[in-house]
């Protein structure tokens, strides 16, 4: 019996082709796309729990802030009987590197640590042993094969730069690399002592305002990520408030209202969203992942009410077959069972396609979002859980609910295709159509106003002009200490309108605090900056009271602030601000990224000398060749020195890198919403049509147009789309509106967007059923009204 149903099933499915290829086909770019996004939610939430006693692991938090005192991890073990380990961490933006002699490389992650953090973490040796000193450093294997082909590399030599010059470090171990789902990824991890030496570099980074009294790893410096494992019956609240012991140590004007608390390892990477510092950990966001498993959820009911409906429309061209099952013996049960079976032969067949949508949909995810999402996580027990119950739920409810409503009809109605209930089959057809398009208007109207707003966020920019400004690291010595002499020359350029140097040059994205005093002690946190001569200038920064900055003279307390400062502090050009005197008053400008507002701000002179950056203007005409002569000057002054440069729109353009792999991810989602509305539009225009044939032979006979008849057919499909119009426009402005919450300034929600997206969605209509429409209409009366 099982076998008889299987070949009809397969008959039947080979009888109707088209329906059936785009029930496959759209079910199956259905399941595709849902199963790459619940693989990558799966995967979001499970970033660091492979630490072996990841329950018990939490970071230290002093505020907002991540980053903590070097000596405070070590006091808690030694003083809580509760911390049962630690490890502290230190990594500072890519480093220069020389192996076996080559070339200097940038390498981006290299990290300071102590010797625990690979027993806390779990990472096994391959060979050899963690970092015991400050001339050791233990490697990943994956670099180990990167730069010196094998994995043997113990004993080996590289050499790390600093401002002063390498140091040879000797390799004292392989270690397995990090998983794909961890927050942290080192390449290198050296002695945590070493991290002595690049955090002094830091402090000349911030050239005369880097106090010379700050003892990296003391009490006095915060730029240490550290985790603390805890005992299994320890309340991190507890521990928490015990901590406040330490604020007495801590050199911080905010130390009365500091906070400790204990963050879980687990929550890290999705709750790290108002946390600043450690900018080298992979960072997820809970918001975005919502966004995804609702676009989940919309592929879902599309592909399901597609392929619901098609099933329908299929079983009821089967009506006279399944009558006549019934008068020569079928029970109710067997018609149920024939088209549960036929459902779930069209799910696996599915699954087919699936294969190919994920095939891509991983590498595309990866590429886009910049994921570490790789096969092993179709591994995952819950991830073929949720696979499973999705083939259960999709084979047996559209089964179930079809065979229940066809297996009651009595044998008399089915062949003689007196079916009750049909107007409310069209309407139930008409409703699957008003969720199709009120789905895909939500989709296409929220890709086109995120596309509006990172338009508005790259020439929005008040205050400031970033176009056609290159910027360069100066990280030598050689190269700060001839600053003057390198600008002069780069200025006699052709195409170079000005040169200025800083110790940051806005836009950038982290908020740089400077606290300004007097003699008495008060102190006033402003937003800084640390800029030189012409810095202002170049940027294109509007001066509206006193004069920029001038030649660097020591000594000299003078600062410009923006005209938030002067509001907040009621001064102008001239006036003293503490015990500094104000040069002048810069217009506000966007400082950082437009999901912050513009606050009050002091700009600080910087010392030729100590400049870590320099930005040169040109026209834009010939970039390519200011670039070369730059580089030889460059190369001429420090020639072991990494030469790279970078557009200030291109730093701009990082601020937004997760909105726009957002908008990259809704647009080829729209994209498959519209192919899945289209092929269901199709397949219920192709059936309802033909069930329409005979009429449309009629209403032809008794004089009716060709035009007429298309018309008429097309308006039953468009007062629905215009209907799911109507519906989708307030939903899609109220999750705009949640969307653009994230920045403070944004562009406007024009009604031009809905027209958009409401034309491209009548168009789509139209053309999908016109095609069948005009077959229909044009066909001769003749054939349709053969057998009447």
């Amino acid at each position: 019996m099982v076998k008889q149903e299987l070949t009809a099933a397969f008959r039947s499915i080979r009888r109707k082709k088209v329906i059936s290829l785009i029930s496959i086909l759209g079910l199956g770019i259905g399941l595709g796309c849902i199963i790459v996004l619940m693989a990558l939610v799966i995967h979001e939430k499970s970033f660091d729990t492979f630490i072996p006693d990841h329950r018990n692991v939490y970071r230290i938090i002093s505020g907002k802030n991540s980053h903590v005192h070097y000596p405070l991890a070590e006091s808690m073990k030694n003083e809580f009987p509760e911390v049962k380990d630690y490890f502290r961490y230190y990594q500072s933006g890519s480093v220069q590197i020389k192996v076996q002699g080559t070339e200097t490389v940038r390498e981006e992650n290299f990290g300071f640590a102590d010797p625990s953090v690979f027993r806390i973490m779990g990472i096994d040796f391959i060979s050899g042993t963690p970092a015991g000193s400050m001339s050791e450093v233990a490697i990943s294997e994956n670099s180990a094969i990167r730069y010196f082909g094998n994995l043997s590399v113990s004993g080996e030599m590289i050499e790390l730069r600093f401002p002063e010059g390498f140091l040879k470090l000797s390799i004292s171990g392989v270690y397995r690399e990090f998983p794909s789902n961890s927050t942290l990824h080192p390449e290198f991890i050296a002695d945590i002592q070493l991290s002595r030496k690049m955090l002094g570099q830091f402090q000349r980074d911030l050239g005369d305002y880097g106090s010379s009294e700050i003892q990296p790893l003391g009490w006095r410096n915060s730029e240490f990520l550290s985790l603390l494992v805890l005992d299994e019956n320890a309340d991190p609240t507890e521990l928490s408030a015990k901590m406040e012991k330490y604020k007495e140590l801590i050199a911080n004007p905010a130390q009365d209202t500091l906070r400790f608390k204990l963050q879980p390892v687990a929550d890290i990477y999705l709750g790290s969203e108002e946390i600043t510092g450690s900018f080298f950990l992979r960072k997820g966001n809970a918001e975005e992942l919502k966004y995804y498993e609702i676009i989940s959820l919309m592929i879902l009911l599309i592909s399901l009410a597609n392929f619901v409906l098609l099933s329908r429309a299929g079983v009821s061209e089967r009506t006279r077959e399944l009558g006549t099952r019934k008068v020569y013996g079928a029970s109710q049960a067997r018609i149920r069972r024939m088209v549960i079976l036929e459902s779930f032969i069209i799910v696996l067949l599915s699954l087919i396609p699936a294969i190919f949508v994920i095939e891509f949909g991983i590498p595309f995810i990866n590429n886009t979002l910049g994921k570490t999402l790789y096969g092993q996580i179709f591994l995952t027990p819950r991830l073929w859980v949720w696979l499973v119950m999705l083939i259960l739920l999709t084979g047996l409810l559209s089964g179930w609910i079809i065979g229940m409503s066809y297996s009651r009809i009595s044998a008399y109605k089915l062949i003689s295709g007196k079916i009750p209930g049909q107007n409310g089959s069209k309407r139930w057809n008409y409703s699957f159509l008003l969720l199709h398009f009120t789905i895909y208007m939500m989709l296409v109207t929220g890709l086109i106003a995120v596309s509006k707003q990172l338009e508005y966020t790259r020439s929005g920019y008040t205050g400031i002009n970033p176009e056609n400004v290159i910027v360069a690291d100066l990280s030598s010595d050689e190269l700060r200490n001839n600053f003057l002499a390198l600008r002069d020359e780069i200025r006699n350029i052709p195409g170079v309108i000005s040169v200025a140097g800083g110790s940051f040059i806005p836009p950038f994205e982290h908020f740089l605090p400077v606290n300004l005093a007097d003699i008495s002690g008060e102190i006033i946190r402003f937003d800084g900056l640390i800029m030189g001569e012409g810095m202002t200038e170049l940027l294109g920064i509007e001066v509206i009271d006193g004069s920029p900055f001038g030649p660097y003279k020591e000594g000299t307390p003078e600062v410009l602030i923006n005209e938030s400062a002067a509001k907040l502090h009621n001064v102008k050009a001239g006036d003293n601000l503490l015990a500094f005197r104000v040069r002048g008053v810069l217009r506000d400008f966007h400082a950082h990224s437009m999901h912050s507002s513009i606050q009050p701000m002091v700009i600080l002179p910087q010392n030729p000398a100590r400049m870590g950056l320099l930005a040169i203007k040109t026209d834009g005409v010939n970039d390519e060749k200011i670039i070369r002569q730059f580089r030889d000057l460059y190369s001429r002054i420090s020639p072991d020195e990494i030469f790279e440069v970078r557009y200030l729109t291109e730093q701009i353009d990082k601020f937004y890198l997760r909105e726009r792999n957002q908008s990259h991810i809704i647009k080829a989602f729209s994209l498959l919403a519209m192919v899945l509305s289209v092929m269901g539009l199709f397949g219920i225009s192709l059936i309802s049509i033909s069930k329409r044939e005979k009429e449309i032979g009629i209403r032809k006979v008794n004089g009716a147009l060709e035009s007429e008849v298309l018309v008429m057919l097309n308006t039953a499909y468009i007062k629905w789309v215009l209907l799911a119009i109507v519906i989708s426009v307030p939903v899609s402005y109220w999750l705009i509106l949640k969307w653009m919450e994230r920045f403070a300034y944004k562009t406007e929600i024009s009604w031009w967007i809905f027209v958009l997206a409401a034309l491209s969605a009548i168009i789509i209509s139209i053309l999908t059923v016109s095609w069948q429409s005009w077959r229909a209409a044009t066909m001769n009366p003749v054939e349709a009204l053969r057998y009447e």
